[in-house]
């Protein structure tokens, strides 16, 4: 009897490792955008573009789009923080009451707006409708052409595009559908016009006549857009945790600086050492003497802003698990050019924090 409740003893404690040595770690794979894959083409024929266009919302937020900046201040007032873009333009952030908008500027013209919140109108959707709905709404065609001045592009989406990144062309104004594919449902939704949407190039395109790009930016201007795609992501995936009944996670500076060295050390990997990164999370975390009981990594590259890399890490369930897990309170997101870094910790109660 005596040799049983022994082993019930060791048998417990030894569940009680396993599940927290489970918890204490978790690094996901390198989650990875789409092809961007971009190809010339001639005689592109006017009538083998696509259908004919929606007619443009008369309400909501997409009536912004070509509009002077001075509407939106009218509308909402400054925004809470001015970050800049890989694309030249602005974004305004507006976190109002917990409420997320992205307000893309340039020029003094508003040429994107973005937002996961149902508490904005974004006619004719509506954040959380099924995708079912949006289905029988919605007109789609698999191709979508953006004509600007005489050079043509024409994006392709894929099956994948279909299912949960939807473009969709009305008159001036283009509409990207963000769907969380394992709740069938609009997460979040872009507006923007045909040049910005050419400049992000965010599906497979065919071009025919001048290819638009943005210019390269400085290294100092390239370490503002770094630390600006950081806040965003920490917002977006906060965001998307509220949604889900689940508290915000505190934001941590030194776990923002050990993201932002995870994220340039994959950039350098790729592009000049070629060395793989062998320091494992425990190991980065330990350096800089951060104090926690479990944590957990999500990695990704290739994608077009932070908006497309919290979307991507929604609809991948490993990467979204993370993102949901109750048991984290803390939270430091780094970028370094298209490779981005979100660390999530649980600290002790008494844990001194940065």
């Amino acid at each position: 009897m005596k040799a049983l409740f022994r082993i019930l003893i060791v048998a417990t404690f030894l569940g009680m490792v396993y599940y927290y040595s489970d918890f204490d770690t978790t690094t996901t794979e390198l989650l990875e955008g789409p092809n961007q894959i971009t190809q010339p083409v001639s005689n592109v024929l006017h009538e083998n573009l696509d259908g004919d266009e929606l007619p443009r919302p008369t309400t909501g937020i997409s009536t912004y789009i070509g509009k002077s900046s001075e509407e939106i201040v009218k509308r909402y007032g400054k925004p809470n923080r001015v970050d800049v873009s890989a694309f030249g333009y602005e974004w305004w952030v507006y976190q109002l009451n917990g409420h997320t908008l992205m307000v893309g500027v340039d020029h003094e013209m508003v040429t994107q707006v973005y937002t996961n919140d149902l508490n904005y109108n974004i006619a004719p959707y509506q954040i959380g409708q099924s995708l079912d709905d949006v289905y029988r709404m919605t007109i789609f065609e698999q191709e979508v052409s953006v004509e600007i001045a005489e050079n043509i592009y024409m994006f392709a989406m894929n099956e994948k595009d279909m299912q949960n990144r939807i473009l969709v062309k009305y008159e001036d104004v283009f509409a990207q559908l963000y769907i969380d594919e394992e709740k069938q449902q609009l997460d979040g939704i872009r507006f923007l016009d045909g040049k910005t949407l050419v400049l992000h190039k965010p599906y497979e395109m065919q071009f025919a006549g001048e290819l638009l790009e943005a210019s390269t930016p400085s290294s100092f201007k390239q370490i503002e857009i770094n630390l600006a795609n950081g806040k965003q992501l920490t917002e977006l995936v906060n965001s998307y945790r509220q949604k889900n009944d689940l508290p915000i996670l505190q934001y941590m500076g030194q776990l923002a600086t050990v993201a932002g060295d995870r994220s340039e050390k994959m950039f350098l990997e790729k592009m000049i050492t070629h060395e793989k990164i062998t320091d494992s999370l425990t190991e980065r975390l330990d350096m800089h003497e951060i104090v926690y009981q479990g944590s957990g990594e999500n990695i990704a590259t290739n994608y077009v802003d932070a908006i497309e890399v919290v979307h991507g890490w929604i609809n991948s369930k490993e990467h979204r698990d993370l993102i949901l897990n109750d048991q984290f309170n803390q939270i430091g997101s780094g970028a370094f050019v298209d490779y981005y870094t979100q660390i999530y910790i649980s600290t002790p109660e008494d844990a001194h924090l940065n």
